[in-house]
């Protein structure tokens, strides 16, 4: 992931606020997690739009002192938002396996 500016004129985003060791192992946790996102969505939607979910969740820690849990946030809260579109696109089935299941 490479570091950006938001169009909404905030500094950018977090990698490019990291320096030296904390970097560097930061970075490598969070590129297992950005290869197992792409890999698991790209080819229904489009390396894009995983990137930008991914991009939309790592932005949420831009300010976090803590970052040893980040790749683990970053996986939970992209991964969520991509189930949840893949949820979204699946056709409803016609049968009455969805009839009943309001709990």
């Amino acid at each position: 992931m490479t570091p950006s500016s938001g169009t909404d004129g905030r500094r950018p985003t977090w990698p490019a606020s990291l320096s030296g060791a904390a970097h560097a192992d930061l970075t490598g946790d969070l590129s297992a997690v950005v290869g197992s996102l792409h890999g698991a969505y790209d080819e229904q939607f489009g390396a894009r739009v995983v990137q930008a979910e991914i991009q939309r969740a790592a932005d949420r820690f831009t300010g976090a002192r803590i970052r040893a849990f980040v790749p683990l946030f970053v996986r939970r809260y992209a991964g969520a938002r991509l189930r949840a579109l893949q949820a979204e696109l699946q056709p409803a089935s016609g049968g009455a396996a969805g009839v009943g299941r309001r709990g």
